[in-house]
């Protein structure tokens, strides 16, 4: 198993750059399901970062596939008391480790920011954006919702695999 996930942002030509020259490497191209054409490229392989300007996220836990496709979801969650900090890693724990899956979850990962540790970041991936809309409103996803709020910075990034438009 994986302990790091490193992404970078840019351009498609960048970022595709980076992909042709290390084929070896898992680099996928993720595409902002919400705004189009926001590119990001994750490095999924846990090795020392190709990239010039990385984030590192420390993969605390994860279940499910390592096989990417789908839907992406990151939730971010930082600014969190020591109490509070708990709390989460306590939910987390028990969601990743105990839970059943919901339907269309792939993979959940709960990770945390390699320079900013009080930065929770929850990636899950999805059969489709669909069924991670249905899960923020099942009883499953309840313990997160204490946490979705601007007191604790919360934001969320959604992505799809990049595709090339067809012409």
């Amino acid at each position: 198993m994986i302990t790091r996930i490193s992404i970078t942002y840019g351009t498609k030509q960048v970022l595709s750059k980076l992909q042709t020259r290390f084929p070896d490497r898992p680099l996928l191209l993720l595409d902002s399901s919400t705004s189009g054409e926001q590119l990001a490229l994750l490095d999924v392989s846990g090795q020392e970062s190709v990239f010039s300007s990385p984030i590192h996220y420390d993969i605390k836990l994860h279940r499910g596939t390592t096989d990417w496709q789908g839907f992406v979801n990151f939730i971010y969650v930082d600014n969190l008391s020591a109490d509070d900090q708990k709390v989460m890693n306590s939910k987390a724990n028990h969601f990743v480790t105990t839970d059943p899956m919901p339907d269309g979850m792939r993979s959940i990962y709960f990770m945390k920011d390699e320079k900013n540790r009080s930065n929770n970041i929850i990636l899950s991936t999805w059969d489709n954006a669909d069924d991670f809309s249905l899960w923020k409103k099942e009883a499953s996803f309840k313990p997160f919702s204490y946490f979705l709020t601007t007191q604790y910075n919360y934001h969320e990034a959604s992505y799809h695999f990049f595709k090339p438009e067809v012409k």
